[in-house]
């Protein structure tokens, strides 16, 4: 029987510079960030962390150029030469790295098949998680190093209560300029820190990034993980409904608004839900995903606004065959440019929610 696999060429064609950014992060490469191309350790030769700055990655292309060595290579390479692993591996390392919305290069089936757990244990095969019971388990860290930063009211963010930001351990990192927000899997345990900028010249090069303390990068795979699960999975399996956002400051939102025991809210932490955050969302107990992604588009009816529409109904049509699947979509403009539905307050998110289309 043939594996599944994904297109390389469609997952290159999904990869942002500040995608690059992020998984040159992951490596300890130190990658700096310029307007046409990106520096970075030369960890194609010298392993993770090491390494002088002449890997240079140029955005035109898509190409790395390692100018000490290596010569160049695409981002599938690298990620072979480091964590040495075959080609397919690399690949499905990016696509669940950054949680991609790319489709296996096969009919979607969602049954625990015998294919799909061969793709995830490659990932066990790499140490980065460990496969049970088809179920993914990530790498646990020590959630103590953050009890050390302190917990202050966080001005910008007007509309989360301290009492939810305490409750999610939220902290704070003077010396960076960065909100520390603490990752749980579904049994509670802390799977990574993830550190968001307030400082607006920062924003450029990716609000979120992880975080990196003593040398350790607190990182993990976002596509095998939901922000917030752990918190709303009896709720949702309570009134079998799910709330999907991009981020986590939509979930403090929304506990914020109802109430920490009332979240029925998660975050993919990005613009797509992978098949794995599906199936977490399915042995919850959900039978209705309602999509709440970010506003990303000026004017309802534009190029932008209809290719966000394009992207929802993807998402939607691939999963839908399996579970009721609605959006949550502002075609009156109510919402500012990049806004989630749930930045303008519980007014306007109920507004939403009661007006959502279903796919």
């Amino acid at each position: 029987m043939r594996e599944l696999g994904y297109d390389k060429a469609k997952v290159k064609e999904s990869i942002e510079p500040e995608n690059v950014y992020d998984i040159l992060e992951y490596f300890g490469a130190e990658p700096e960030m310029y307007s046409d191309y990106i520096i970075s350790r030369t960890i194609c030769h010298n392993g993770i962390g090491e390494g002088s700055k002449k890997l240079y990655y140029y955005f035109e292309n898509s190409m790395f150029n390692c100018y000490t060595e290596c010569g160049a290579f695409d981002i599938f390479e690298l990620v072979e030469k480091v964590k040495n692993i075959d080609l397919n591996s690399a690949i499905y390392f990016v696509v669940n790295f950054l949680n991609l919305q790319i489709d296996l290069d096969n009919d979607i089936d969602l049954k625990d098949s015998q294919e799909d757990w061969k793709i995830f244990n490659r990932y066990k095969e790499q140490k980065d998680v460990t496969v049970n019971d088809n179920t993914i388990e990530l790498p646990e860290y020590d959630r103590s190093i953050i009890q050390h930063y302190p917990q202050p009211i966080i001005s910008s963010w007007s509309n989360i209560s301290k009492e939810v930001c305490d409750f999610a351990q939220i902290h704070y990192d003077p010396l960076g300029g960065n909100i520390l927000i603490p990752h749980f899997d579904q049994n509670d345990r802390c799977v990574g820190i993830r550190q968001r900028t307030i400082i607006k010249e920062q924003e450029k090069k990716g609000k979120y990034k992880p975080w990196r303390v003593h040398g350790e990068l607190y990182n993990h795979a976002l596509g095998f993980n939901l922000y917030g699960l752990n918190w709303a999975k009896e709720r949702i399996r309570e009134i079998q409904t799910a709330v999907v956002a991009e981020s986590e400051k939509s979930v403090l939102a929304y506990m914020s608004y109802y109430g920490t025991g009332n979240n029925i809210c998660v975050a993919t932490c990005g613009s797509s839900l992978s098949k794995y955050q599906f199936k977490l969302l399915k042995d919850a107990g959900c039978k209705e995903i309602v999509i709440a992604f970010d506003h990303d588009f000026d004017e309802y009816g534009s190029d932008e606004s209809l290719k966000v529409e394009e992207k929802i109904a993807k998402i939607g049509n691939k999963y839908k065959p399996y579970m009721n699947m609605s959006v949550v979509f502002d075609r009156e403009n109510i919402l500012e440019y990049k806004a989630s539905p749930l930045d303008q307050g519980k007014d306007v998110f109920m507004y939403l929610f009661k007006n959502r289309i279903m796919l």
